[in-house]
């Protein structure tokens, strides 16, 4: 049978409409790091044949108007954001939910964060001809004026751009990284201070993709500070912790988030949809908005 015959296309169809009702949240914009429009965004989702969608840029919910306008009644928006915060000395990435768009506070540490970012990557692009690449300014400012958090797959996308490298892993590997450690690192929001904005924004605070390292002491510290769920849905690899992080979650009542952490086309295990959690998990999470053990 012809792959793109009617029957081949019915078939596929009513198996989607059969699939369990999923839910990516964890996606990126070109409001940060992504490769793909907010409404690229929804409408690879709807693709995908997906219930809900939420889009978590780094430090910033700039894409979020753009992709309420796309989603329509059509899928789930979920606002979200991805927070670049410090816990024992380390840095963590927080995954707020449901927040508003509108809560001041929260976008003015989000302000910080991203206006360091800014810094930084002015910094890199201007240490890159130690590593034999000049950037042309017109370019630089292009993705600086396109773009609100910036980060190091910027600089790396420029690095490609003009043909120093192939591939962004390339950039990274022979020009972006070795030059990390010449410039201050970005702000970083302390966990506790980011969970109390999530809150105070209405939302529910994840943590992404949580380190192998953790000790069941420090995930029980984040929950007493006030974390509701753990990201166990996520693109791990060979040595995936699902396992013991759905465990830890349940001992310490905490809710399950997940998604692709998509941001973009490449590499196909990270495209949109390809992790998800379920209806019910996505229930769970939106019953810890305003959960009164705060």
């Amino acid at each position: 049978m012809p792959k793109r015959s009617p029957f081949t296309l019915v078939c596929a169809r009513l198996a989607q409409l059969d699939a369990p009702a999923r839910a990516d949240l964890h996606t990126h914009t070109t409001a940060s790091d992504g490769e793909y429009t907010a409404s690229q965004v929804v409408a690879l989702a709807r693709q995908a044949g997906l219930r809900a969608i939420a889009v978590t840029d780094h430090d910033t919910l700039a894409s979020v108007p753009e992709a309420q306008g796309a989603a329509g009644d059509a899928i789930e928006l979920v606002t979200g954001v991805e927070i670049s915060t410090s816990f024992v000395g380390r840095e963590f990435h927080l995954l707020g939910y449901f927040v508003r768009t509108d809560h001041a506070a929260l976008n003015a540490a989000l302000a910080v964060v991203c206006e360091s970012r800014r810094a930084r990557f002015r910094e890199l692009v201007a240490l890159l001809p130690e590593r034999g690449v000049h950037i042309a300014e017109d370019r630089v400012r292009l993705v600086e004026e396109a773009t609100a958090s910036l980060g190091r797959r910027h600089v790396a996308g420029l690095v490609v751009g003009c043909g120093a490298a192939t591939t962004r892993t390339e950039a990274f590997h022979r020009f972006v990284n070795p030059l990390v450690k010449k410039v201050p690192c970005k702000s970083l929001v302390p966990i506790e201070e980011a969970i109390a904005l999530v809150h105070a924004a209405g939302g529910v605070a994840s943590l992404a993709h949580p380190p192998s390292d953790l000790t069941d002491e420090q995930f029980a510290s984040l929950r007493d500070l006030g974390l509701d769920a753990l990201e166990v849905v996520y693109p791990w690899g060979r040595s995936s912790p699902a396992a013991r992080l759905r465990a830890t979650a349940a001992n310490l009542g905490l809710a399950i988030s997940g998604g692709s952490d998509c941001h973009g086309p490449n590499p196909a295990h990270r495209r949109i949809g390809s992790c998800a959690i379920t209806s019910d998990e996505l229930g769970a999470l939106r019953d810890r908005i305003g959960c009164a053990t705060r």
